[in-house]
């Protein structure tokens, strides 16, 4: 209550507020306030060399996760919709795990338990377009979210990509999308999964327009309207 309080006052000596997206923006709205300044959406936004298509290895895994080893990113969640997703095709698929933090060995317990540890290989962080070239499909399954900049990198690199509709995703993939599963249903994510590896030309029926996303997302779009941002406030 205290932040929120904060917030608000400080809202009386505030030119504008900037949001990375929609989501955020009704966030604050909700727990601080009604905006009573100026405010403006600025999505995040990646640099040109993340939007060069990275191919896929011939022995690229079927599913990637990236992100902090910890219950609100959903590795739990992706691991038992990759078991899931096995069962649903009745054939062993193979997935990759990037990133460290406090509930590592849960997971690979949880690998373990499962038989899974040959066919989901857990590694350190590394280049993110090293691990976009040895996978086929990104997954975010993440409980908490506000506009990660790995659903972005997927994209721009030309991935396809799997998430839990949380945070500002759905205004990255488009409200409604296919690709967007209620966030931590393994059972829907599984379903989803398998789709993605069975349904001809899923990726490209239920990824974002390339041109579009670039357009909406690049960094130079985001640097163009911060700096306009300031320079109205300037002049007024």
């Amino acid at each position: 209550w205290m932040v929120f309080r904060l917030e608000k006052i400080q809202e009386r000596v505030t030119d504008a507020l900037v949001f990375v997206c929609e989501f955020e923006r009704d966030t604050y709205q909700t727990k601080v306030g009604r905006i009573g300044t100026r405010s403006e959406v600025v999505y995040n936004g990646v640099g040109e060399s993340d939007f060069v298509p990275v191919p896929e290895n011939p022995n690229a895994v079927d599913f990637l996760y990236v992100g902090m080893l910890r219950d609100l990113k959903g590795p739990d969640v992706f691991i038992d919709a990759f078991a899931k997703t096995e069962r649903i095709l009745r054939r062993p698929l193979s997935a990759m795990m990037i990133g460290d933090g406090p509930q590592k060995d849960d997971y690979l317990n949880m690998m373990t338990v499962r038989g899974l540890g040959r066919r989901i290989t857990m590694l350190p962080a590394m280049d993110i377009r090293v691990a976009f070239a040895n996978s086929r499909t990104v997954v975010v399954p993440s409980r908490a979210e506000s506009m990660p900049y790995i659903v972005l990198e997927s994209l721009a690199a030309g991935k396809t990509v799997i998430a839990s509709d949380v945070g500002g995703i759905a205004e990255v993939l488009g409200k409604g999308s296919r690709a967007l599963v209620t966030a931590g249903d393994s059972d829907a994510l599984a379903k989803i999964m398998a789709e993605s590896l069975t349904v001809p030309d899923w990726s490209s029926r239920n990824m974002p327009d390339p041109e579009r996303f670039h357009q909406v997302f690049s960094s130079a779009t985001m640097a163009r309207r911060i700096t306009s941002l300031y320079q109205e406030l300037a002049l007024t």
